[in-house]
């Protein structure tokens, strides 16, 4: 009888260990669903605010001072993508707006976040765009992009931006 009673107390001890375990692995995932869910809430916040400070200066220059806005625009962008933006820079943009002297001015006229998540991010970005060259001749135009985001040590860097 005695040894019935031992058995029956160590069942009853690994119901209880086992009924613990389980319910500190249900508050984990909750605990761990809720502070997602606010980290993607907070991303949303910011990328919306950060489309509407970061696509001018990626996409705003003046001849006079193109590589300098360049330069500038680079270090809002993750590495890899600062790459292609470079290249492209070095290669079409800083001599176009040398030869035609143009000056383009942007304004994000609105931005709606497509995905957040703690670390990454896409927001749609309404931009418009004039472009004056040297005859002072001005060109509109809008533009809908596609603005990626991941973040970098801390910061929101531009990963890819794609026209829509």
């Amino acid at each position: 009888m005695g040894r019935a009673r031992s058995v029956a107390a160590t069942a009853g001890v690994l119901v209880v260990a086992v009924a613990l375990v389980v319910l500190a692995g249900f508050a984990g995932a909750g605990y761990y669903n809720l502070s997602t869910a606010e980290a993607a809430q907070l991303s949303r916040t910011q990328l919306r605010q950060l489309a509407f400070d970061s696509v001018p200066k990626v996409f705003g220059f003046d001849y006079q001072t193109v590589e300098a806005s360049m330069t500038e625009a680079e270090g809002l962008l993750t590495p890899a993508y600062r790459t292609e933006f470079a290249e492209r820079a070095k290669t079409d943009i800083i001599p176009a707006a040398r030869e035609r002297r143009l000056v383009t001015q942007v304004t994000v006229t609105g931005a709606g976040v497509l995905d957040a998540h703690r670390d990454t991010g896409s927001v749609l970005v309404f931009m418009n765009r004039t472009v004056t060259d040297k005859s002072k001749k001005s060109q509109y135009d809008g533009s809908r992009l596609r603005v990626d985001f991941t973040r970098v040590d801390g910061h929101w860097l531009i990963n890819y931006i794609v026209p829509v």
